[in-house]
Parts: C-alpha cells; structure tokens; sequence
C-alpha cells in the first residue's frame, strides 16, 4: 500500500518595519530534503507569503505541486503563497539556499498608492503560477534577487528605502515570466482542490480577528457550504473552524511574544470571542496557559510545527 503523503503549513512572518522577511547566511547552507535524523521527506508544504528563493550551490530537484524540475548553482524558485513545493537535494549533501519572504497582498497597494488597478493586476499575476528559472535565463531577475538579498544582510543607512524601490522592479519582473491572465480560461471545477479553497485561506489570514463563519469562507470560494466544507477537509486534514483556531492561535503568541498587552486583549484581538475560549484553545495548541507561555515561549516554533496542517490525500 503506497504511503500516504501530507502537506504541512509553515508559517512565516515579516518583521516589523521592515518590506520583507530575508533569510540568509551559513544557517542555510544544509541538506535540503531530509529530517533531523537524515530520512527523506515526502511531504509538500506551503507558506503564507510569496516565497523567492535562490540557489547559491547544490543539486537536486524542486517539486511545485505536481511537476518537477532540477537544480543548480544559480536557479532561482518563484512560489506564490498557498501553492505545495518543497526541495529536495542529492544524497544528503549541503545545499546553499537563501529566501526572500514577501507579504505582496500589502506591499504592491503600498508601492502603487495612486494606481490601486495596476497594484491588482501586478498581483494578480504575481501570483498567477510558481516557476523556476536560472541566473542565465533571467539576468535581471537574479540581479534584484541578490541586490536586495545584500541590502538586508548588510543593513546599511537607509537600506529599507533601497529594498523599497528594488521591491517595484521585482514585482514587474515577476509578472513578465507569468503567463497573461486570460478570463475565464479554467472553470473552478477543473481547478485542483488545494487551488479551489486558497482565497479562503488568504480570507482567514487577513480577517481572522473578527468574527469569521464557514458560509463566508465558502462565499469567497464561489462554493456551497456543503461542497466546501468537503473539500476544505480532504485537502487540510482540518475542520475549516480547526485551522481559524490554528491561525489565531499563531498570531497570538506573536502578540504575547513581542508585546505586554493584557492577556484579554490579545485573545480579542486575535478573534476569540472571550477569555475562557481563548484559554482553552491555547491550551490545546501550547500545552500550557497564555499566561505562562509568556514566561518562558522558548519552545514556539518547536510547539507550533507540532501543529501543521495536514494534506490528507497524497500528491
């Protein structure tokens, strides 16, 4: 019987003040494809920010969804938010990537202020499909890649302001290696399942400290509550309600990690409608209390990996 495969949800977040979140150094130069033990993995994954990232050295392949391609020194990966991937390299041998995490849903209406069309239709493309390339076939694109890699390394005087302005060119450069948006080209019936529900993944991570029902998620999804309560669970392994608490229950250790805000007012920020549902999901996820998570959250990222969500169906 073939093993079933899992997609994990893997979170990340831009720092504050800053247009991007940049991961870089020795800490990525490691074997990619394999767990702490050095047994292969399997599983895709998908993260909540457009991801880019850039081959500095190594081999291997990149799985987007269901198609894969190989790699080397100099390939660079376009993967839009929501979309399953993951890396895999040869034999257990170092690789040495570097990632730029972007938030585009709120930086391209930032950088085109007065054109909010133009800031839709660049993310609309922007996140039309994943897509690898090479240095060589994408000159520019690999420039700005590492210019702004460099910038945030370096963090010299007044270097938000130059990712800022490299941050436009990128976004341009991205689109020109989409395809045009053509309307109506694919029924959503047609549309892979994980495709059909993102936007009500993207609705939960934009409006998930107000008061959220399933038919609304469902609303955005162009589904029936039924239909999409169906495929929301064979594609997350979750409860459309599950992976709400989930996602508010990240965002509320952020709060508690980097601010003092009464307890109470970080479970109503996150959308919990009282102390004693927050309490309990808090639990759930962490183990402990909010309030003594607080004390001592050495243990975050470790408890919330814990908590992936879970492709129950294999790609």
């Amino acid at each position: 019987m073939r093993k079933k495969e899992y997609l994990e949800f893997r979170y990340y977040e831009v720092p504050h003040n800053e247009p991007l979140l940049a991961l870089y150094g020795d800490v990525w130069v490691r074997p990619y494809g394999y767990d702490e033990n050095g047994k292969p993995l399997s599983n895709l994954h998908f993260h909540n920010l457009l991801e880019i990232g850039y081959c500095f050295d190594g081999k291997g392949s990149i799985v987007l969804e269901k198609t894969e391609c190989e790699y080397g020194a100099g390939t660079i990966t376009v993967i839009p938010k929501n979309y399953p991937h993951t890396t895999n390299g040869i034999d257990r041998t170092s690789n040495h990537w570097e990632y730029l995490f972007i938030d585009a849903e709120k930086s391209l209406p930032a950088l085109y202020p007065d054109d909010p069309r133009q800031a839709q239709s660049l993310l609309a493309r922007v996140h039309r499909s994943a897509f690898c390339t090479t240095a060589e076939e994408s000159p520019f694109l690999s420039f700005l890649i590492q210019a702004i890699l460099r910038e945030m390394s370096d963090r010299k005087e007044l270097y938000t302001e130059t990712v800022t302005g490299l941050l436009r060119a990128l976004f341009v450069e991205i689109s020109r290696h989409q395809p045009e948006l053509i309307e109506n080209a694919s029924p959503a019936s047609q549309k892979p399942d994980s495709i059909q529900i993102s936007r009500s993944l993207e609705y939960v991570g934009d409006h998930f400290d107000r008061p959220l029902r399933v038919e609304d998620l469902a609303a955005v999804c162009h589904m029936s509550e039924p239909h999409f309560r169906r495929i929301f669970v064979k594609c997350m392994g979750v409860s459309p309600a599950e992976y709400i608490n989930q996602v508010r229950i990240r965002a509320a250790c952020e709060l508690l990690r980097k601010s003092n805000e009464p307890i109470a007012d970080v479970a109503d920020k996150c959308g919990f409608c009282s102390l004693s549902t927050f309490d309990r999901n808090f639990h759930k996820y962490m183990g402990t209390t909010p309030k003594e998570w607080r004390k001592s959250p050495d243990a975050y990222e470790r408890r919330l990996s814990d908590k992936n969500i879970l492709l129950r169906e294999g790609w």
